[in-house]
C-alpha cells in the first residue's frame, strides 16, 4: 500500500488536462507516472514528453516499438 497521499485525476483543472488522454482511453494514470500528480506541472511535461517519443513517435512502427519496450522492461526486471 502506497503511504503518498496521490490527488485524483480530477482534482484541479490542470490535473483533469493532464491525465485526460488516460481517461479518454479508458484506462487509469499508470502508478509509476501517477507519484506525480502533486506537481501538475511536471506530469504534464512527462507526459507530453512520453506521448512523443513512445508509440508512434518513431519510424520504427507500433509493432517494433512495442518489441523493444517489452524485451526492455524484462531485460530491467520491471513488473508493470
Amino acid at each position: 500500500m502506497a503511504w503518498i497521499k496521490l490527488p485524483g485525476d480530477e482534482d484541479t483543472p490542470e490535473l483533469a488536462r493532464a491525465t485526460r488522454p488516460y481517461r479518454q482511453a479508458g484506462r487509469p494514470v499508470p502508478a509509476v507516472v501517477g507519484v506525480m500528480k502533486p506537481s501538475p506541472k511536471t506530469l504534464r511535461s512527462v507526459l507530453q514528453m512520453n506521448f512523443s517519443v513512445t508509440f508512434g513517435g518513431s519510424s520504427l512502427g507500433r509493432i517494433r516499438e512495442e518489441t523493444i519496450a517489452t524485451a526492455v522492461s524484462a531485460w530491467n526486471d520491471c513488473f508493470y
